[in-house]
């Protein structure tokens, strides 16, 4: 079995090139080597067709899939414009099967779209499988690897240079040497989802007539979201700079260089158009309205949502595709009825102790039996007593978090303000209610249990019976409230964290 990492891992492991072969090997991989030296083999195939192939369209990279994906789904009018080469992955995977062909392929790295280019008919055939770096941080923890101890080892491709840089924005174009006036528009490096989608849009009208476009679903492959490190883009293509001149590499095997020699790199594409379910103005306007917009001056095209438009979301919500709880000022303008809901249930929370705490202490004067059982009982009750408070504290917790977020304000009126929940600090709190409710569970049903085996010994027994139902029904809500904050809280964080 071989490994093929992509360049990216020195931006997301803390290891020298030597380590992380050898910490392969010892998770049980014969066969070790860097898709860099498939990236170098791809650069050439580039600069082959950029500068000798006569087009009159224009020529949009294929290395990423998501870019691939995106327009064989969405514009497969444009499918002519897609490079015919290979991915990097694809070409290592090609090179290890002409020299391994009995192995299996497993690529590493920071992609999820590698997992569909893997069994895309168009390219299957050569990597068995895919993980990503974060999947390998996590198998690397379960196997308590024991970094210290490990020897450096070799890659055992030869030396891929500066074609390294290939996961880094413009990576393709520095690698491949094509080095044309980029000032004059006619090559251009796109980035980021958004950003591709508008370019795509304007070479379909015509508006936009490139030579070449080195187009990224992601911010360069060191912003993917397999990635492990959270250090900012700089850093990480830093990292990768880093290792440009790292010579950790076997030297050059002349049986291995004429086997590959007559290997072909090319590739095809199929149109794999999504078809969209038209809607009525009536039907937006009653998805429009779901999220409290009743008139044109409520659609306020924020963009926190992600898309352009409120009518865009809309649209979007109707064909599956978006949740209205993506709707920043839906969410905020939830904020207050949560937040009288929730003070009412605390009200009627602390009315319902009180009554459990008097019925309490009136059995204290029964039998030695009952007194024994109530001991038990008066614990059990105190400890509920307790989570109740504690459940409080956590959701007003993020209650005070959710209403410190700003709305951003209208696109086209001025400057924006957004001030985004800790989505770190949510999901803690988020844990420790999750505890909170598993232990109120398991103190409701002691309490219920003890209930029964005093049923029949009081007839005060079914009072304070009622009121512990008023309690756990109480408290029920609030845990429902709270998750309902909770919701609000982690949406918002991601909101504020795309938005910004």
């Amino acid at each position: 079995m071989a490994a093929i990492v992509a360049p990216s891992y020195s931006a997301s492991f803390a290891l020298s090139a030597g380590k992380m072969v050898s910490s392969l090997k010892k998770l049980g991989f014969s066969s070790v080597q860097e898709v860099a030296y498939g990236a170098g083999i791809c650069a050439r195939e580039y600069k082959k067709y950029f500068y000798q192939v006569s087009r009159k369209q224009p020529i949009i990279s294929t290395a990423c899939p998501a870019v691939v994906q995106l327009v064989e789904k969405y514009f497969p009018q444009l499918l002519d414009c897609l490079a015919p080469i290979d991915s990097p992955m694809l070409i290592q995977a090609k090179i290890i099967k002409r020299v391994y062909p009995d192995y299996k392929i497993v690529f590493i790295g920071p992609c999820l779209s590698k997992k569909n280019e893997s069994i895309d008919p168009n390219t299957s055939g050569y990597v068995d499988a895919v993980i990503t770096f974060k999947q390998l941080e996590q198998w690397y923890n379960q196997e308590e690897m024991e970094w210290q101890q490990l020897s450096e080892e070799p890659w055992e491709n030869p030396q891929p240079d500066i074609a390294r840089t290939f996961p880094i924005s413009g990576g393709l174009l520095k690698t491949s040497g094509i080095n044309e006036d980029i000032a004059s528009m006619e090559i251009v490096v796109v980035e980021g989802a958004r950003h591709c989608i508008e370019v795509l849009r304007a070479i379909d009208s015509g508006e936009f007539t490139p030579r070449f476009v080195d187009m990224l679903v992601c911010e360069g492959c060191v912003m993917g979201p397999g990635m492990v490190s959270e250090k900012p883009s700089v850093v990480r293509s830093q990292l990768v700079f880093n290792t440009v001149k790292n010579n950790n590499n076997l030297p050059p095997n002349e049986e291995f260089l004429q086997k590959i020699k007559e290997l072909t790199f090319q590739r095809t594409f199929k149109a794999k158009p999504i078809v969209k379910k038209e809607f009525t103005d009536e039907q937006v306007w009653q998805t429009l309205r779901e999220t409290g917009k009743l008139s044109a001056r409520d659609l306020v095209n924020c963009s926190a949502c992600g898309y352009d438009t409120c009518w865009e979301k809309a649209v979007a919500c109707l064909q599956g595709m978006a949740e209205k709880e993506m709707c920043l000022p839906f969410l905020l303008s939830q904020v207050p009825a949560l937040t009288n809901s929730l003070m009412d249930m605390s009200n009627k929370l602390m009315l319902s102790m009180e009554s459990i705490n008097f019925s309490t202490l009136t059995l204290k004067g029964s039998t030695s039996k009952m007194n024994v059982r109530n001991q038990h009982l008066e614990g059990l009750i105190k400890e509920t007593n307790t989570i109740a408070k504690d459940t409080l504290e956590l959701a007003n917790k993020v209650l005070d978090m959710v209403s410190q977020y700003q709305c951003p304000t209208n696109q086209d009126t001025g400057e924006t303000t957004t001030l985004s929940p800790d989505l770190e600090e949510i999901k803690k709190i988020a844990a420790e209610t999750k505890l909170q409710s598993e232990q109120a569970t398991n103190a409701f049903a002691d309490i219920a249990s003890v209930l029964n085996s005093l049923r029949e010994d009081s007839v005060m027994i079914l009072e304070q019976e009622k009121a512990i139902k008023v309690v756990t029904n109480s408290l029920e809500q609030i845990v429902a409230t709270y998750d309902q904050l909770l919701n609000i809280g982690s949406a918002m964080a991601n909101i504020g964290r795309n938005y910004v």
